[in-house]
Order: structure tokens, then C-alpha cells, then sequence
């Protein structure tokens, strides 16, 4: 749908359902200009402070009005086209420079060391200065975001520095040069892509699990890892696994990654989340003084991985820039401005932990909500539960349904609009939502 035309489109339904006073309609909503910045982020420019302050009031009535249009969840800002149009120059600023540097800037210098990378950072080392020796491969595997590719990175400019060459691809470009040399059917291409491979002091591999049950690709990724372990030349490789849980593989290969050093990089702990997003706040150059105690509520609430701790301080930047240059960012600013955003630090909650807290609630068994008895208080329960898995947990509308009695996903997603409706319109409702979130997240 053209930006044009769902801006249009929202405002009509504002006007038509009265869940915003008319007068704030006209006044700041009407006269506001919409911006897509991508499918799922929205930016609303609004004409003063004032409207932007607000607007954010009724934020989570424009979410909404936004999903039964896109029939999604997206992400919805406001912001003044002053207040917008610095932090465009800025991130102009910083393009230029991911482009004049594209993986430069991944070095051993700037990647933070804790008690959940010290290992594979140490081997990481190692096996830049010393290519060939007792650690090879080396084998690095941890969840999506921690620092695999940063390490792997670091690796390829250490060695670089040292007049090494080095290889480094990730397993689709690999699977690429492998595909179309095959195909061509001609040894003589098959035989000058394994020269040009072969002739490398490194060869860097990031996230080998893609190349799973890819027979011919794998073949030919075992006579290089032969050569270049006949050769004494260095192979290091990532996962999103260890090699022994790595599924789609011959047990020859798997026995190649085991060969050498396979070292994890674990979840983040919370000092090194910390110095991470201290790092983060001065590498963005936020000019407010942040003070302890929000530094320490991020690393404790939002230390998964480390891609979200950029996207954290990068609205911690927004944040800055929309505020005087003497303000304090402390922790009732930061509690306030990611009260809507899962923390990351849930523990072992699972839809079974969300159904009995909101069963507690309205005084309703685990049983009772997967039933079919449709009592309101039941119905609550069970429609709230299905909500809280939508937005805390982050489950499919089909997972969802499979996980409550077995139910079709269009039942969740009617279950889950109707806690949506009631939010907007019924201000005790939406107290008691609020409340069982934040227990349920253990604010």
C-alpha cells in the first residue's frame, strides 16, 4: 500500500472510530506526514513538541490501527522534522563511514572481552598470529549475535597486517562459486576455483551450517579443507552449533571441524553487556551523560546479543538529540523509553509460565484455558495468554493455537484483536494488562 494512501487511511479511521479526542485529530494528527522507513517502521512527523509529546500519548492506538491495515506488527515514532532531519545527517555521517571502512573496523582492538567470549577471542588470537598450527581448524559456534563474525573478521585484518592472504566468505557466497563452477560442467573452471581457494594462507568460512545436505558442495569443501590442513594453512570456520549437533553433514566432515579447537561463544553475562553498551554510547558519540544505574538496568534487561544492544543505544541516541544537551539520562528515562520492549533476561518463561500468571489472575486452572468452557473470565484468560505469547514470546499464530488445545491460528488472531480493542477502549483493562505484562517479565 503507497505511504500516501495508508496515511490517508488511518486518519479516516481516527476521525470515524473517536478513540482520539477530535480535537487532537485535527489539530496534530491531521496536519502530521508519514514516513516509511521500511516495511515494518514508520516515522510521524508532527508539526511541534508539543503534538510529538502528545501523540505518544495514543501510541499504541496507532499500532494498532497500523496492524488491521498491514494485518502486522510494525514500528511506529514520532518525531519533529527538525528532530528528524539531524538524526538523518547523522546516520549519513555514519553510512559514509561503514562504507569507507566496510569490515575494517572489526578488529581484536574494539571487540569487548567478557567471561562469555574470553576463550574463542584468546584462540581467535592465536590462530592469527601462529596460521597452521595445533588449532585447525578452529571452530567458533554460539547463537546469532554475539560476536562470531566480528572475531572471524578480527582474524582476517590481524592476519592481513601480517601480509597474509586470506580468504574469507560467507557460506552462501561459497555455495555461489561452487554452484556456477559445477554447473559450467567444466573441470578446468572446478579445477581454477580450487587454485584461487587453495592459494590462500586463510580461508574463513562464516556460519557452515547453510552448507548442510549441499552433497556436491560439501564435496569439494573437503578437498579444500584437506589441502589446507596437508598445507598448514589456517581454516576457521563458524556455526550456530557445535560440529556434533550439526545435522546434514557426513561424519568424515564433522570429524574435520572436531579435528582442530572448537571453542563457544557464550550468552552474554551482564559486566560484559555493560561494557558493551558503554563502548556502544561513546563509539555513537551521545553527548548526555548516561548515568550507572541505567547502564546497569540495560545489561541486565536487554543483554541477549549484541545487535540489540546497538539497536538499544541507538534510541538511547534518538532519545539524546530530542533532549537538551544538559540532561542526565538516568534510570527513570530509560525504564520509561523501553517499557514496551521484552526484556531479554526472561528466564524459563514459556507459554505454560504466561497461562499460570494469568490464570492466578482471574482465579482459572491451566485446564479451564485450554478447554472450550467460554465463561468471561476464562475467555480472558485464555485470549490475554495467547496475547502475551504474541508479543512477549513472539510466537507464530499457528504455534500459539497448537499450544492452547490445539486451536486454528485464525481463532488467535481474533482472540488476540479482541485484547486489542478492549486495551484501547477500556482504561482498567488496560491497567490489568500492564500489570501482568510487567509480572510476567519480571519488572
Amino acid at each position: 500500500m503507497e505511504t500516501k494512501l495508508l496515511w490517508e487511511q488511518i486518519v479516516n479511521k481516527l476521525s470515524k472510530e473517536k478513540l482520539i479526542d477530535q480535537d487532537i485529530v485535527e489539530e496534530y494528527i491531521v496536519t502530521s506526514e508519514l514516513l516509511k522507513m521500511s516495511d515494518k517502521e514508520f516515522v510521524i512527523l508532527v508539526r511541534s513538541n508539543l503534538g510529538v509529546t502528545i501523540l505518544n500519548e495514543f501510541k499504541e492506538v496507532f499500532i494498532y490501527e497500523f496492524k488491521t491495515l498491514l494485518n502486522d506488527y510494525v514500528s511506529v515514532e514520532f518525531s519533529t522534522k527538525e528532530v528528524f532531519e539531524k538524526i538523518s545527517k547523522k546516520e549519513e555521517k555514519k553510512e559514509k563511514l561503514i562504507i569507507s571502512l566496510p569490515e575494517n573496523s572489526l578488529t581484536f582492538d574494539n571487540f569487548i572481552v567478557g567471561s562469555s567470549n574470553k576463550q574463542a577471542n584468546l584462540a581467535a588470537k592465536s590462530v592469527a598470529a601462529n596460521p597452521g598450527s595445533s588449532f585447525n581448524p578452529l571452530f567458533i559456534y554460539g547463537d546469532s549475535g554475539l560476536g562470531k563474525t566480528h572475531l572471524l573478521q578480527a582474524i582476517k585484518n590481524q592476519a592481513l597486517l601480517s601480509n597474509k592472504k586470506v580468504l574469507y566468505l560467507t557460506s552462501e557466497e561459497f555455495t555461489k562459486k561452487v554452484v556456477n563452477a559445477l554447473n559450467k560442467g567444466d573441470l578446468n573452471e572446478i579445477e581454477e576455483l580450487k587454485n584461487e581457494i587453495n592459494s590462500n594462507d586463510f580461508f574463513i568460512l562464516d556460519d557452515v551450517q547453510f552448507l548442510s545436505k549441499k552433497d556436491k558442495t560439501n564435496e569439494f569443501f573437503f578437498n579444500i579443507i584437506n589441502n589446507f590442513t596437508e598445507n598448514g594453512k589456517q581454516l576457521v570456520f563458524s556455526s550456530d552449533k557445535t560440529p556434533e549437533l550439526l545435522n546434514g553433514f557426513d561424519k568424515r566432515m564433522i570429524t574435520r571441524f572436531n579435528s582442530g579447537l572448537s571453542t563457544p561463544i557464550n550468552s552474554l553475562d551482564i559486566p560484559t553487556a555493560k561494557l558493551i553498551i558503554e563502548w556502544e554510547i561513546k563509539k555513537q558519540g551521545l553527548k548526555q551523560k548516561v548515568k550507572e544505574d541505567a547502564v546497569v538496568y540495560l545489561a541486565q534487561n536487554f543483554s541477549d546479543d549484541v545487535r540489540k544492544i546497538k539497536g538499544l543505544v541507538n534510541r538511547l541516541l534518538f532519545f539524546g538529540i530530542q533532549n537538551d544537551l544538559g540532561h542526565i539520562i538516568d534510570l527513570e528515562d530509560v525504564v520509561d523509553l523501553f517499557k514496551d520492549t521484552p526484556s531479554a533476561n526472561l528466564g524459563l518463561l514459556n507459554v505454560k509460565k504466561i497461562k499460570e500468571i494469568v490464570g492466578k489472575k482471574y482465579d482459572v486452572t491451566l485446564k479451564a484455558i485450554d478447554g472450550k468452557a467460554r465463561t468471561t473470565a476464562i475467555k480472558n484468560a485464555r485470549h490475554l495468554s495467547m496475547y502475551f505469547a504474541k508479543i512477549i514470546l513472539n510466537h507464530t499464530s499457528t504455534q500459539i493455537g497448537a499450544e492452547f488445545g490445539g486451536r486454528d491460528h485464525s481463532t488467535v488472531l481474533s482472540a488476540i484483536s479482541r485484547i486489542e480493542k478492549l486495551i484501547y477502549k477500556e482504561k482498567e483493562f488496560k491497567k490489568i494488562v500492564e500489570s501482568l505484562k510487567n509480572e510476567i517479565i519480571g519488572k
